[in-house]
Formats: C-alpha cells, structure tokens, sequence
C-alpha cells in the first residue's frame, strides 16, 4: 500500500515540462463543451425533406434543439403518418447520448406531438397549445402515442384522443408535457441559458496530494 500511495501520478507530465516535484502542485485541463445543432420541424414536408431530416439527426450528437412549426396545412403526401419514420427518430434518439430540446410555438397537434415526447426538456411560448384534434385523429401516428408515455400518463392521453380537446402551455406545463413556459422573449432567453451551461468548455483542477502538503509546508516555512 506504501508503494502505491508514493507513487507520483504526475511524473510524466513534470518530465514533459521540466518541473521539479514541488513546483507542480497542480495543473488544470479543459474540457470542451457539447456541440449545438438546431433542426427547423415543419409539420408539412415532402418526403425527401423528412428523410432529410432524420439524416441531420442521425448525424447529430450533444445539443439539438427542434424548432417546431405546425401550421394549420393540409398534408396531402401524409408522409409523417403512413411512413416509419417516427418509429426510426424514435430507435435513433433511444440509442444515441443526445440533450434534446423542443422548442414549441403555436399549436402543436397530431403525428408532431411525438416530438414533445421524445425531447430532453420542452420550452414554450404561451401561445403554444396541444392535441389530438378529431378530424386528425386518423392521421397520427401511432409512435406519437408511445413517445407520449415518457411525459404523460395513459389516462391523460386516453382522454386526449377521445376527447380531442386541445391543452393550452400553463395545462401542458401541470401534466408534464411542457418544463417552462414564458413569452418568446423568455423562451430564446432560457435557450441562450442552456447553450452556454452545456455546450461552454470547463476547466478542472488536478491536484496530487503529497506536492500540496509540501507546497503549503513550504509556504508556512516562509512566513
């Protein structure tokens, strides 16, 4: 144990720089942060455009922050709901070490509450509403639904596809759906926040105890 405890973990690095035992009591590192990528989401795209997309993903590691834009259009391909695309976001997200984060403005609905479901931390904006509305009930997939399962209960989402009411950000945030709340300003505020927490580089400090002892033995001589 004795052999073990003398030994200087530092030693390389002290020949390396040509310091003597003592004149090393500490060194620091850094560590760079986690790379950002930010992916638009419109609900109505061609097929090339969601392929795509699943290949920024697939290539996409640390941050990624989904801006979702679900409008009101109709989709007349239906490629989100009658592809497997959102089981393969699904096995993709599932199996790779991603902070995701989903920024939701406007209304959210159908096969596009699947990404909610699959995100690290969602953020939205007051205006932001969610749903299952009746007429799009047959056009959601079913993935959306076990992505869901993460945030929501089943009775909740039982009652949102039956129901087919929609949830506005402040009932969102109460069931777990939703993790902030606040106007755009807030929101692209609270995004800046969670780049810079994450993705900035940090420093750490690697001490060896006996160089400390010795370093404050010497200062204590000195005065």
């Amino acid at each position: 144990m004795a052999a073990v405890l003398s030994e200087d973990p530092f030693q390389a690095v002290r020949e390396e720089l040509g310091m003597g035992k003592t004149n090393l009591p500490a060194f620091q590192a850094t560590t760079p942060g986690m790379s950002v990528m930010t992916l638009e989401v419109p609900s109505v795209q061609s097929k090339e455009a969601w392929n795509a997309f699943l290949e920024m993903l697939s290539l996409s590691d640390g941050l990624v922050i989904l801006r979702l834009e679900d409008k009101a259009d109709f989709d007349e391909e239906g490629y989100l709901h009658r592809s497997p695309l959102l089981s393969q976001i699904f096995e993709l997200v599932d199996s790779r070490p991603m902070f995701i984060i989903c920024v939701c403005k406007g209304p959210v609905r159908s096969s596009m509450m699947f990404f909610p479901g699959i995100a690290s931390l969602v953020l939205a904006t007051k205006d932001a509403t969610f749903g299952f509305p009746d007429f799009a009930q047959g056009k959601t997939c079913e993935f959306a639904s076990v992505a869901l399962r993460k945030r929501l209960t089943d009775v909740v989402q039982r009652r949102l596809f039956l129901v087919g009411d929609s949830l506005d950000a402040y009932e969102a945030q109460r069931l777990g759906l939703v993790d902030f709340v606040g106007d755009d300003e807030t929101v692209e505020n609270e995004i800046c926040r969670l780049i810079y927490r994450n993705c900035s580089p940090k420093t750490q400090y690697f001490m060896h105890k006996p160089d400390m002892v010795e370093a404050l033995a010497g200062k204590e001589a000195e005065e």
